[in-house]
C-alpha cells in the first residue's frame, strides 16, 4: 500500500477512480430506490425518514473511527476497510424484505443524505487520502474534481438503472425489480473493493499528538460549523426528494430516474469545469461559497415550482452547481490542517455533517404537512451556510499562529 515513488502513487490513482465510478452507480441506484422501495412496502413518510436516523448514527461512530485510525495505518487501508461495509450491507438489502434486515443493511451500507451526483465519490479516507498524496491546493481541486466528475458521469448509471423501472417491473414484478437491482449494486461495490486493493500512497508521517495539533484544530472549528449547517439542510431537502417528485407530480419511479439521470450530469459537467476551466482562475472559497448559496436558493425555488419539466431544469441546474463547488470546498476544507491531521480532521467533519443529518427525522413529518416545506427550510438553511463558510475561512489567518504550530491539543 505505501511506496515512495511518485510514478505508483500516480498511476494507482486510476483505481481510486474505478473505484469510485463503481460504487457510484451502484449507491446512487440504491439511495434514489430506499424511500420508494419502503414506499411501495407500504411504510409511512414519517416511518420512512426516521429510518435514516440509526443509520447516520452508526456512520457517525463508524467515520470517527476510521479518521482517526487512518492517521496512523494510511488512507488506502481506510478506504479498503471503509468499503467492506457497503458490500455487505447492498447484500443484505438484495436477500430479503423483511424490515430488520433491510435497515440493517442500510445502516451497515451507510444509505444517508440525498442522491446527489457526488453521493459514491466521498467515502471514509478518501479527502485525507488526496491531501496527503497531492500537495498544494491547486491540485488538489483538479483531482477532487476528477474524482467527483467521474463519481458523478457513473452515478448516470443508478439514474439510469431506476429509469428501467416501467419496462423491467412490468415483465418481473416491482418487488424483483428492485432485488435484482440491489444484486447488481452489490457486484458493483464489491469491484470497488477489489479495484482499492491496488491503491498505493506515500508513507504517513508519525503521529506526534493524541488527537491533533491546537493550528489545525483552530481552523477546524471554522469548518465544522458552516458545514454542519449545510449537512442539516441536506438532511432536511434531500432524502425524501424522489418521493417530492413522485407525490407532487404525480410520476412513477422511472420519470424519477430520468430526472436524476439528467441531474448527474449536469453534476458531472459541472465537477468538471470546476477543476478544468474555473481552478486557479476564479477565488475558490468565493466560487465555493456562492455554490452554497445557490443550491439553497434553487432548493426555494423548486418548493413553488408547479410543473414538472420546470422544476427538472431547476434541479438540473442546482446539481450543477452543486458539481462546482465541491472540488473547491473539498479542498478549502484541509487548507489549513497539518499533514499529520488529515485523517483526524476530515472524519471530525464527516461526523459533524453526518450528525447534522439528523435533521431527515424531521423531513418526514414536513413532508406530511406539506410538500414544500423540506425544501423552504432546506434551502434556506444552505444558503445561509454558504455565508457563514465565506465568512469563518476568510477570516482565518494562518501567519497569526504560525509560531504556535506546535502546540497541541491535550486530552485525557
Amino acid at each position: 500500500m505505501f511506496s515512495d515513488s511518485p510514478d505508483v502513487v500516480n498511476r494507482s490513482f486510476r483505481y481510486l477512480l474505478i473505484s469510485r465510478a463503481l460504487r457510484s452507480s451502484a449507491l446512487i441506484f440504491v439511495t434514489l430506490s430506499l424511500p420508494l422501495y419502503l414506499h411501495f412496502l407500504h411504510f409511512s413518510l414519517v416511518f420512512i425518514s426516521l429510518i435514516y436516523i440509526p443509520i447516520i448514527l452508526f456512520n457517525v461512530v463508524l467515520v470517527l473511527i476510521l479518521g482517526r485510525l487512518g492517521d496512523k495505518i494510511g488512507y488506502s487501508k481506510i478506504l479498503i476497510l471503509g468499503e467492506v461495509f457497503p458490500v455487505v450491507g447492498l447484500l443484505l438489502l438484495a436477500l430479503s424484505t423483511n424490515i430488520y434486515v433491510i435497515a440493517t443493511g442500510a445502516i451497515i451500507a451507510g444509505i444517508t443524505g440525498g442522491a446527489g451526483g457526488m453521493r459514491g465519490a466521498f467515502s471514509p479516507g478518501m479527502t485525507a487520502f488526496v491531501a496527503n498524496n497531492y500537495p498544494g491546493e491547486g491540485n488538489r481541486v483538479n483531482r477532487l474534481s476528477l474524482l467527483t466528475a467521474t463519481a458523478s458521469f457513473f452515478s448516470i448509471f443508478g439514474g439510469l438503472f431506476l429509469s428501467l423501472y416501467g419496462i423491467i417491473s412490468s415483465a418481473i414484478g416491482i418487488l424483483l425489480f428492485y432485488r435484482v437491482f440491489f444484486i447488481i449494486s452489490f457486484l458493483l461495490v464489491f469491484g470497488s473493493l477489489l479495484a482499492l486493493s491496488r491503491l498505493h500512497e506515500y508513507k504517513r508521517p508519525k503521529k506526534t499528538t493524541r488527537i491533533m495539533k491546537k493550528a489545525s484544530f483552530k481552523y477546524l472549528l471554522r469548518i465544522i460549523l458552516p458545514n454542519s449547517i449545510n449537512a442539516a439542510a441536506i438532511g432536511i431537502a434531500m432524502p425524501l426528494l424522489p418521493l417530492f417528485f413522485e407525490l407532487k407530480f404525480h410520476v412513477d419511479p422511472g420519470a424519477v430516474g430520468n430526472i436524476y439521470t439528467i441531474a448527474y450530469a449536469a453534476t458531472a459537467i459541472g465537477s468538471f469545469t470546476s477543476g478544468k476551466f474555473i481552478n486557479g482562475r476564479i477565488d475558490s472559497l468565493k466560487m465555493a461559497s456562492i455554490a452554497h448559496i445557490l443550491q439553497g436558493a434553487l432548493f426555494i425555488i423548486i418548493a413553488f415550482t408547479p410543473f414538472l419539466f420546470i422544476a427538472t431544469a431547476i434541479y438540473v441546474g442546482r446539481m450543477a452547481v452543486a458539481g462546482i463547488g465541491s472540488p473547491m470546498r473539498g479542498a478549502i476544507n484541509v487548507r489549513g490542517i497539518d499533514k499529520e491531521d488529515y485523517g483526524t480532521s476530515t472524519s471530525i467533519q464527516g461526523v459533524s455533517g453526518r450528525g447534522s443529518q439528523l435533521t431527515t427525522g424531521a423531513s418526514g413529518y414536513l413532508m406530511d404537512l406539506n410538500f414544500a416545506f423540506p425544501l423552504l427550510i432546506g434551502g434556506a438553511m444552505q444558503a445561509a451556510g454558504g455565508v457563514l463558510y465565506y465568512v469563518l475561512v476568510k477570516s482565518w489567518h494562518p501567519e497569526k499562529n504560525s509560531e504556535r504550530r506546535s502546540e497541541t491539543v491535550k486530552t485525557n
